[in-house]
């Protein structure tokens, strides 16, 4: 069998090296990394699991959740580009199943308690979410997927996040739709306090103000809101065009609504419908719609976890108040006031840009 030695003596560095490129990678220069990579991939080793859990006292495990409420196409290939970069690292996925958030707390601390996790992925987190509360006050280790919408300080480094700049993706598809032509372009979004929701809004919210294609009265014409069905789709569809049947476009929150929307639609019309997360539902409709870089965040949280495996996160005893990744939420205003916040600063907090795909 292959030992570390071997491969410390193929690329010519210590076996500590070739230790911490297994286990730290984070420390070892890029060029290193790459020598020992090499001689890994070309003597096929492979590290003995068991024996560094033992050595590190650390599981190499990530925790994430399943709740039915939550599931979609997208958190599907989501779990598929995690579970993909965190083998491709010696790193473990563990899926749990959660019926709500307090059932997901009990699972924290039954994971936690066992040594089964050495950190978690969260997903779909909602103001005031307890759940990073309660991870905040055990000082245990997570990543985010989505931002934390409604916390005081969104760049907490007690808080990393990957997320998705929606508001970027909805801009970008709105000023092509009016680069093409379209002169009334609608929206139809989530109800209730949704960050992703409402950094989606905003971005067509800005594009159309950008561009003069309304004004700040005429917006509220121009949208409506539905809970995250087709049905419901359909209906805010219908009730837009009724209020304005000049509409020449639909801009969807999600490709969900976007299907929605289109079906409702006669065959000859020549409104333009969109959507966000390019699902295969969208594809086979022939639906405009935006893709997530999801290899691309599943990279950026695997790298976050291994840093937090050689130093977790400090001050994690903090506030912190989540967002959401997904609609829902209590309805307070029939349209969503402003989303402001900072850019990250720092390889904590990573916001990723989406693709438009054009059909």
């Amino acid at each position: 069998m292959v030992s570390i030695k071997d491969v410390a003596k193929d690329a010519g560095v210590s076996p500590q090296t070739v230790s911490n490129c297994i286990n730290n990678p984070s420390i070892v220069k890029p060029a290193t990394r790459k020598l020992v990579e090499a001689s890994i991939e070309r003597l096929n080793y492979t590290p003995n699991a068991s024996a560094r859990r033992l050595r590190t006292q650390r599981s190499n495990t990530i925790g994430i959740g399943i709740a039915p409420v939550s599931y979609s196409q997208v958190y599907d290939r989501f779990l598929h580009a995690l579970v993909t970069e965190a083998d491709a690292n010696g790193i473990r996925v563990i899926l749990y199943k959660t019926d709500s958030q307090q059932d997901e707390i009990r699972q924290f601390d039954a994971l936690r308690a066992r040594g089964d996790v050495d950190s978690f992925v969260l997903t779909d987190t909602t103001h005031d979410d307890p759940r990073l509360a309660w991870l905040h006050e055990h000082h245990q280790p997570f990543v985010l997927f989505g931002r934390p919408w409604g916390a005081d300080d969104m760049n907490d480094p007690a808080t990393p996040w990957v997320d998705v700049d929606g508001h970027y993706g909805i801009a970008e598809m709105t000023q092509h739709l009016i680069l093409h032509g379209r002169k009334h372009i609608g929206f139809i979004g989530w109800p209730g306090v949704s960050g992703t929701g409402m950094d989606r809004y905003a971005g067509w919210r800005d594009a159309m103000l950008g561009a003069r294609m309304a004004g700040p009265d005429e917006l509220e014409q121009l949208y409506e809101e539905a809970k995250n069905d087709i049905l419901s789709g359909q209906t805010a569809c219908i009730a837009l065009l009724d209020r304005r049947p000049d509409l020449d476009a639909i801009v969807c929150v999600s490709d969900t609504l976007a299907i929605g929307a289109a079906t409702v639609l006669p065959s000859d019309t020549d409104i333009i419908i969109t959507g966000f997360d390019d699902t295969v539902s969208a594809r086979s409709m022939g639906l405009s719609s935006i893709a997530q870089p999801l290899i691309e965040s599943a990279r950026h949280i695997v790298r976050i976890t291994q840093e937090q495996f050689v130093a977790p996160a400090a001050g994690r005893a903090g506030n912190g108040t989540g967002g959401a990744t997904g609609s829902g939420g209590t309805s307070v205003n029939r349209k969503p006031d402003a989303i402001v916040s900072a850019p990250p600063t720092d390889d904590r907090h990573v916001l990723l840009k989406p693709t438009l795909v054009i059909r």
